[in-house]
């Protein structure tokens, strides 16, 4: 059986208040083109469809219509959420997906079976068993008892004690179905060990050890992580696909694709990343005005962050880089004082705003801030940040 494994659309992002709606339609397209090329039995989404909880109605309305292509081609879609979606928005759509083979995998069960989707081969007599764990948030499946009084360590432990049970009752629960079935495991999670992508929400999604997942699986599919990687550690294999563009300028030069996975009962899967081409590249460019205004041609499929050197600045020029195409942010480039010579290790603008923040406030308040408290700054943040360099 032939598997695609995408995630991290994020559908409804934008950059600097630019819409990328167009970007997500090319995408979508050539995702599209190559799940019917490789002839796969289903689609796998592992979370993070929207960037936003509440999303504009074209991204619902180009997600609803990329799913629809998938099953007019006969091609099973499986979609969990991760931590940007609303899961009840996405359940709304479950009895409408259910008859179109479009399964929104949304909430936990305490029947586990509600979480397996079987899948029969498109021309064969094999079938799969899909495996779903919908993204747990941290502070809604401890209870007050559980975080009262705790350290975050403890809670820690305790957060990936409860996933480490629902995995094993996927587990067994998929065993008592049909032990000679491909197996397949979605996920949307925080693994420790792997890389950060640069577009990440960090600290509302707790991490969990590699060695929690199932090993009795052909592959385990997983979501959150932007950069697309192999996950160390796992007794099965498995993959994050990563986000399908670069969604923020840390994650510029990461190349993105999804992932192909062919897998049979009693022999190990085959995964084949496959390039996506159809998104602009960010590009970070630091100069002088001339210098910026020469690489202009770079800049016509691309987004472009530029840091501005002071040698040879003239409102004349800065202005003509403003109205460069695809420039969607300027910055002037600091310049160096005594005091901070020697200090380029620790410079703040190399580290992510969340670090920042929870330095600024443990010394202001001698404690670490509460998860959440860091994850709404980072929320109001990233809205901050898409609004930067916008002409009022």
């Amino acid at each position: 059986m032939r598997f695609l494994h995408t995630s991290d659309w994020h559908v409804g992002r934008t950059i600097r208040n630019r819409s990328r709606l167009d970007e997500h339609r090319a995408v979508f397209a050539e995702i599209v083109d190559i799940a019917r090329r490789e002839q796969v039995d289903a689609v796998l989404v592992t979370g993070d469809v929207f960037h936003e909880r509440r999303p504009p109605l074209a991204a619902e309305e180009l997600v609803a219509h990329t799913l629809a292509q998938l099953a007019r081609d006969n091609i099973v879609s499986v979609v969990i959420p991760g931590n940007h979606d609303d899961a009840a928005r996405l359940r709304t759509l479950k009895p409408l997906g259910d008859l179109l083979h479009v399964h929104m995998m949304t909430d936990m069960s305490e029947t586990p079976s509600d979480l397996i989707v079987s899948i029969p081969q498109r021309t064969g007599g094999e079938r799969a068993l899909v495996s779903c764990l919908p993204y747990l948030h941290p502070h809604r499946v401890l209870t007050a008892a559980e975080g009262t009084d705790k350290s975050e360590n403890e809670r820690l432990s305790v957060y990936q004690s409860m996933v480490q049970d629902y995995l094993r009752a996927l587990e067994e629960a998929t065993r008592q179905m049909d032990p000679n079935a491909v197996s397949i495991l979605l996920a949307h999670a925080h693994v420790s060990g792997t890389e950060f992508g640069g577009g990440e929400w960090r600290s509302s999604v707790f991490p969990v050890d590699p060695g929690i997942f199932p090993g009795q699986v052909h592959y385990v599919a997983l979501g959150h992580m932007h950069q697309p990687q192999k996950v160390g550690g796992t007794r099965a294999q498995a993959r994050y696909a990563g986000s399908i563009l670069q969604m923020d300028f840390g994650e510029r030069g990461q190349d993105k694709s999804v992932c192909l996975i062919e897998a049979h009962p009693g022999r190990p899967a085959e995964v084949s990343p496959i390039a996506l081409t159809a998104g602009k590249a960010l590009l970070r460019r630091t100069g002088s005005a001339e210098e910026i205004l020469s690489q202009a041609e770079e800049f016509t499929n691309a987004w472009v962050e530029v840091v501005l050197k002071p040698e040879g600045q003239t409102s004349e020029l800065i202005e003509q880089i403003r109205a460069l195409p695809g420039v969607v942010s300027l910055r002037f480039e600091e310049t160096p004082t005594s005091d901070s010579v020697g200090e380029t290790a620790h410079n703040p603008k190399e580290r992510p705003a969340a670090e920042l923040f929870t330095d600024y406030y443990k010394s202001k308040r001698g404690a670490e801030p509460e998860p959440q408290l860091v994850a709404l700054f980072e929320r109001l943040y990233q809205e901050v940040s898409t609004a930067r360099d916008e002409p009022a």
